[in-house]
């Protein structure tokens, strides 16, 4: 297992701090938002400044001269970790150099002010187009020479696999190692992968070795059971199934995703359980939902995706109870069972919340509009929707070990991430995981120009008006990128585009193959392409000279998301790196947002109001757009306490307990 202090760093974590509640929690939130003060800032602008005026002197090195003050300021950072803050300015300078000797461009200032942010472990909001990329690698390559476990976790297996690649140069250059661990890696590649210097990877690949690793280690997580069990020439089973070295950096991609919207689904390690009683019970239970009227027999809450019966079923369990013995006994359960029938029926759709591949499920995460196909819903809501599409079911699956995001990523002793978006989280980054945000300026002004929100009462409607104003700016020969929430939606709005004599490209969950050659080609003379959400993150929209000229890339959402910062991250992809651009934005008092959290009670004066006063149409649905969003943000944010609460509660009765994992 190497040395003793590499299995000592196996399974050494931070022991996170309680999340404050109540008033405190308030108060902490309050306090995350001052953290990226204007003097914090200044101060990081500065240092940046002086790091770029100074690394000057390098450029008259040569390459072998220049690796050489790297490989000993490797060395230096290696030999004493707590001292190299010293170091860090000279540091960030040789690297700079290093960046422009192998990357063929010299980092700017603000660049270098998103490294020292890393490092010094802040989330970095720093907008599209600015260079994360190389920014995370800039802070990943020193955390890489102290020699412990550096990950830096991205959006997909693509980006992981793509930025390890075209950074293997940068690192080498630097005397750091790097790897890659994607969804297709077997456990042998993921053990070499792990034991490079730094890691590039998924927060589901990350999340699922740190919990298998725990579940072959057993009561081996344990450090001192581990040195007890070495001496006795017992632990050579449970060190071969081991694939990761430890956990200790972690430099966030799309932290705000990563942190905040998928932190409200926890990652569940399970084996299956054959149980054909309970698969036969989830065909009889859709059948019954099938048979049930809506407002006559149940009653749907759209704003939490719940049924309420409005009268007694159990004479209709009764009679498919005769008909079919196998459907399981016990009124309660066959209840919640028919109930979550019809929440599968009412509130999972294809080509929305999941698509079919070689029948089979796949689930589509909701703020990107990707596929995640080793996921699975519990509580038999997988099984339901199988059986509502007739197809084969999956094996009811026992958990072994289950955490959630948020308090995995507590886990990590150096913790930071970058975002386009993040300060509208700021409070909830410090109050779940004591980070602060601070907003990098562009290296040069945005020229962005946000247009007004477009309102209308019915969908129909909203759609004549997209389709009017594509045509529109595809007339001038500007590109456009419109942005869906669903599959569904995206293969809607490109039919319609079509027979409109309008070819477009489409990026979603079902046609993601090509997806970053289709983004990268969104910026040329008169290209449309249509893409569900984020589809597209991490991949350059470069315009052409003349498309400069013609005002740019022009960004449609098709509706506002649950969070503004999803938007703000749609329109982010007009206007980068001070190019010319505009973003506008369409909803309709039909949307999900709106149906799903403005409350009922308002929809009937809303309505009123815009029949007398027609002129109050934009401010009133710009309002209730907002008031919409504070509410789906008020009810994640509590969905994802909840999360965090319940891994604390289950943190000692499942695979892995608090007290052996040290």
């Amino acid at each position: 297992m190497g040395t003793l202090n590499d299995n000592y760093r196996l399974t050494a974590i931070r022991n996170p701090p309680k999340i404050p509640t109540g008033i405190e929690a308030r108060l902490s939130r309050f306090l995350g938002k001052t953290k990226g003060s204007r003097n914090v800032l200044r101060k990081l602008l500065n240092d940046a400044k002086a790091i770029d005026h100074d690394s000057k002197k390098h450029q008259s090195l040569t390459d072998d001269d220049l690796r050489d003050q790297l490989q000993w300021i490797k060395s230096s950072f290696r030999k004493s970790p707590k001292k190299s803050d010293a170091l860090i300015p000279e540091a960030m300078g040789l690297i700079q150099e290093a960046v422009k000797r192998t990357m063929g461009f010299r980092p700017y200032p603000v660049q270098i002010a998103g490294a020292l942010a890393l490092h010094r472990g802040f989330i970095a909001e720093m907008s599209t187009g600015e260079g994360k990329t190389v920014t995370a690698a800039m802070a990943a390559i020193v955390r890489g020479w102290i020699g412990l476990p550096c990950h830096v976790i991205t959006a997909n297996d693509y980006l992981a696999a793509r930025d390890a690649e075209i950074l293997t140069g940068l690192f080498s250059f630097c005397w750091v190692s790097v790897g890659s661990v994607t969804s297709e890696l077997k456990p042998d590649e993921r053990r070499a992968s792990y034991g490079k210097d730094v890691a590039y990877t998924t927060p589901k690949e990350i999340l699922a070795d740190f919990l298998r690793d725990r579940i072959a280690l057993g009561k081996q997580q344990n450090f001192e059971r581990r040195m007890i069990q070495s001496m006795l020439g017992n632990d050579a089973r449970q060190m071969n199934q081991v694939v990761m070295r430890g956990i200790h950096t972690a430099i966030v991609d799309e932290a705000d995703n990563v942190l905040i919207d998928e932190a409200i689904t926890p990652l569940i390690i399970s084996r299956e359980e054959p149980n054909e009683a309970f698969m036969e019970s989830c065909k009889s239970a859709i059948t019954i939902a099938n048979a049930l009227e809506c407002d006559k027999d149940y009653r749907l809450e759209p704003a939490f995706r719940t049924v309420t019966f409005l009268k007694d079923i159990q004479e209709l369990i009764r009679e498919k109870q005769d008909s079919n013995p196998t459907f399981f006994s016990g009124i309660l359960f066959q209840k919640d069972l028919i109930r979550q029938a019809l929440v599968a029926k009412e509130f999972f759709h294809r080509d929305r919340q999941y698509v079919i591949e070689d029948e089979k499920i796949v689930i589509v995460d909701e703020s990107t509009g990707r596929k995640m196909p080793m996921r699975s819903w519990s509580s038999g809501l997988h099984q339901l929707v199988e059986a509502k599409e007739g197809l084969p079911m999956s094996p009811v699956k026992e958990t072994q070990a289950r955490l959630s995001f948020q308090r995995f990523f507590r886990f990590f002793h150096c913790f930071s991430g970058m975002t386009g978006t993040g300060k509208e989280a700021a409070g909830e980054f410090w109050h779940i995981y004591g980070v602060p945000v601070i907003t990098i300026p562009n290296n040069r002004p945005s020229k962005r120009i946000i247009l007004p929100l477009n309102v209308f009462m019915d969908d129909a409607t909203k759609m004549q008006a997209i389709l009017a104003d594509i045509k529109t700016i595809h007339a001038l020969g500007r590109p456009i990128l419109v942005g869906t929430r669903t599959v569904q939606k995206s293969e809607e709005i490109a039919a319609l585009l079509e027979s409109a004599g309008m070819p477009c490209r489409v990026v979603n969950a079902i046609r993601q193959e090509q997806e970053a050659e289709i983004i990268a080609l969104a910026g040329h003379h008169s290209a449309i392409t249509v893409a569900t959400n984020m589809a597209g993150r991490g991949t350059d929209i470069k315009l052409s000279r003349e498309v400069e000229a013609l005002g740019g890339l022009h960004v449609l959402a098709t509706e506002c998301h649950g969070s503004s910062r999803i938007d703000r991250q749609l329109f982010g992809r007009a206007a980068r790196q001070g190019d010319h651009g505009s973003a506008t934005a369409y909803t309709s008092y039909q949307d999900e947002l709106l149906v799903r959290n403005l409350p009922v009670f308002l929809f009937a004066p809303i309505r009123k109001i815009l029949i007398l006063t027609p002129f109050l149409k934009n401010s009133m649905g710009t309002f209730s757009v907002w008031l919409a969003q504070r509410i789906a943000h008020h009810k994640d944010f509590q969905s994802r306490l909840q999360v965090q609460r319940m891994d604390t509660w289950l943190d000692e009765s499942l695979s892995f307990a608090a007290d052996d994992v040290k």
